[in-house]
This record gives C-alpha cells, structure tokens and sequence, in this order.
C-alpha cells in the first residue's frame, strides 16, 4: 500500500499511489518547530515559515505562488510545536512543476533583508489578531500550566518582543541547522507518476549532505500537583480548557484515550455535549480533544459559556469525567464510540491531501507507518475495562490543569478547587 525510500543521508520519501482520484498532494516535512526553540528565538521556526514563500534561489515569491496556483493548485504550509510541513494540492499531470518549485523554495531560500523586515510586521499583527480571540488566549494559558519553563508551553509565533528582536543570522543559522535531509521527509498521495516522483527525490535530494539529527528538549513531566488558573477578562463569555496529561503519540493505550474522547467530547452524540449543551443549555461550544506529542500528550475539554453559568457547567463536566472512570462503559456506546473513531480515520484517508499529512506525520514523528486495518483491528481490540482503566490512570485531581478567563471570574479560583478535589 505504501512506499517507502530512505536515502544514505536519512532523507526519508514515503508515498501512496490513489486510483480513482485526479489529484496529487505533496508535503515537505521538516522535523522542527517550537520546540526546538531556545527562549531567545522562540518563533523562529513559524518566522522561517513565511519566509520561504518569499523567494527562493531559482523563483520569485510571485513566481512561487503563481506557478502552483495558476495550473489550479493551492499552496500553504504550517508550524506545529514539532513539525513545519509546506504543501500543495494539484492535478497529478502538474507533478514536475510542483516539486520543482517547492524543493526550490524549502531548500534554496533567499531570506532577503527586506523581506524578513517587512514579514516581521506581518507575524507581529498575526501575533496581536491571535490575542484578540480568547479561545486562542486561554489556550496559550493552558499550554503554560501543562509545560512550565518549557518550549512547549511557549507560544509557537513566540512573542511581539521576540519576533522584533529576532536576527537575519538567526533565522540564516535555523535553516541552515535543520533544513537538512536527516531532519526531513517526503510524503505524497494521490494520482502520482511513482517513478517520476522518485527520479525527482533522487536527483534533488539524494546528494546533499545527511548532517546530524537536531537535539530537542525532552519533556520530564512534573508532579506539582492541581494547577488552576482563572484570568479576569472582559469577554462575552468565559472560555475553559479543563484537561490532563496524556500519551505520546506511540504509546499503547493512545486508541483507548481516542475512545474515551470520542464517548465524553468527541461528537453530537457525546456524554458533555448532552449533558452541557443539550440537557442544560449551559454552552453553545463543548468538546474534548487529544494531542500527543513525541513524549507527552494532553487530554482536554474546552468549553465557551456564560460566567453566570461556569460553575454549574464546571460540576457536570467534573462529574462526567468521574463517571467515566468509575463506571464501566455499556456495549452500545462502546460500539457507537467504536463505529465513529474507525470511520473518522478511513474517511479522512479518501482525500489526498488528509492521507499526505497522516503519513507524512506519521513517517517523519513515529518513524512507521499504519494501515487502515491496522488501525481498525487495534481499535476493536479495545475493551470497556481498558476505557475505564486509561480514564482511571489520567483523570485525577493532582494532574488536574484548569485555566479560564472570562468577566469576573478570579474570585471562583477557591469553588472551582473544591469541586475538582472530589475526583
């Protein structure tokens, strides 16, 4: 089903040829991101990101963009805390052109002066527009409560005063220390010319020098107790991240924790959602997600509501998150759970784009790849005493990271903490 090429200097390529589909997706993943940052460049990598969009040793920026959107593709690229990826969809007949350019763009950049000057103005309004939205400002918080004095608990675009300060050798030194083919893959999908594909891999890729694998702080998780931080602000409501440490992306027990989310957030059909939402009227926005990392994870439920109703919403999802790990979960919601996890993962699977980035992730964070029926059978496997044994192990009180900002809500800090105590 998948193909895979490592070169001499660590490049990696993995691929999947789709019948039945017009298009083509091609990623160029590169394994740095946030975390790799030292506090005094932390946005460097989101920094280096839109940089390579303006202008490369062989193309323009207008050149870039105009050579992929003009045949009808669409180009784009983002930073997560570990990876930056860049990407384009296209019709696969346009393979050549597309691979050309992007090589060019991620490999050769020409990091001008005036760009990264005028890009720095760009990045400091994405900064500011992202701190108008408190859904995103909570998340910030609540990034800072699970990983303290850590690059993971820093913001990915960094800050106002960093991305300022940052300089031209800075950026120069990021690039040329990471942007290297031990540090990068090769993911593609969709109607592909394979032996093209490869050709270009080969004679773009193959002889440049492998380097060393870059270094990246590890996690060690700390044991500090509840942490719970509520922030006064004049929102319309307040926004809540209520969650707990978790699992790495590898980890044995990541599919029961998708099961424990699908059950109590991940869906219409989801214990919160009725409780909260349709039982109570107490939010309009109400869900759980997962996030694994290389060596950590999180699990959390993130909700909007009206001040005047955060406690009573507070002490359903409290007393949700207990009743999963104290009660046995019944067959039909097992299977519904079960149903809906399976289904999600192979139809994302069907556009060429969604399979790109799965195995693009997947190759450049794990280092193997999974099937469908891999997956699907991993998932059966699971047993309601596993869901309660996973929700056992991660819901408790001492691991408890809670942070809130909303009108008026510091004084509640002291309520909130008696309530979560009884998990």
């Amino acid at each position: 089903m998948y193909k895979i090429r490592e070169y001499g200097n660590s490049l990696k390529l993995v691929y999947r040829k789709m019948e039945g589909v017009s298009s083509v997706a091609l990623g160029f993943w590169v394994n740095t991101g946030s975390r790799n940052e030292s506090p005094e460049i932390n946005g460097i990598s989101h920094f280096l990101e839109h940089l390579l969009f303006k202008g490369s040793k062989k193309y323009t920026g207008d050149q870039i963009k105009e050579s992929i959107e003009g045949i009808g593709g669409a180009l784009n690229a983002f930073t997560s805390e570990e990876n930056t990826c860049y990407y384009a969809k296209f019709l696969g007949r346009h393979l050549r052109k597309v691979f050309t350019v992007l090589s060019d763009m991620v490999l050769h950049p020409v990091l001008k002066r005036k760009d990264i000057e005028k890009e720095r103005t760009v990045i400091i309004e994405e900064i500011k527009m992202y701190k108008d939205l408190p859904q995103f400002q909570v998340a910030e918080v609540f990034d800072e409560l699970l990983w303290p004095d850590h690059p993971l608990g820093r913001n990915i675009a960094g800050s106002s005063e960093k991305i300022k300060a940052m300089k031209p050798v800075e950026i120069e030194t990021y690039h040329k220390n990471w942007y290297r083919p031990m540090n990068m893959v090769v993911a593609c999908a969709g109607n592909l010319d394979e032996e093209l594909l490869e050709e270009h891999v080969e004679k773009t890729y193959s002889r440049l020098a492998g380097g060393e694998p870059g270094l990246v702080q590890p996690f060690i998780p700390h044991h500090k107790g509840p942490q719970i931080r509520l922030i006064s602000k004049e929102f319309e409501q307040t926004h809540l991240h209520l969650g707990f440490p978790s699992f790495s992306r590898t980890h044995k027990d990541r599919f029961a924790l998708g099961l424990v989310h699908v059950i109590l957030g991940g869906n219409m059909s989801s214990r919160l959602f009725n409780e909260v939402r349709e039982k109570k009227g107490l939010a309009y926005e109400i869900g759980t997600h997962v996030k694994k990392l290389k060596d950590t994870g999180v699990f959390f439920v993130h909700a909007g509501i009206d001040t005047r109703n955060l406690l009573e919403a507070v002490k359903v999802i409290f007393r949700e998150l207990d009743r999963i790990r104290t009660e046995k979960v019944g067959p039909r919601e097992l299977r519904r759970a079960k149903d809906f996890l399976i289904a999600q993962s192979e139809m994302a699977l069907d556009d060429t784009m969604e399979h790109m980035l799965w195995i693009g992730d997947s190759m450049l964070n794990t280092g193997f790849l999974q099937t469908k029926e891999d997956i699907r059978r991993q998932i059966e496997r699971i047993t309601a005493l596993d869901v309660r044994r996973v929700s056992e192990e991660i819901i408790s009180w001492r691991r408890l990271h809670l942070a809130a900002l909303g009108p008026q809500i510091a004084g509640l800090q002291d309520r909130i903490r008696g309530m979560a105590e009884k998990l």
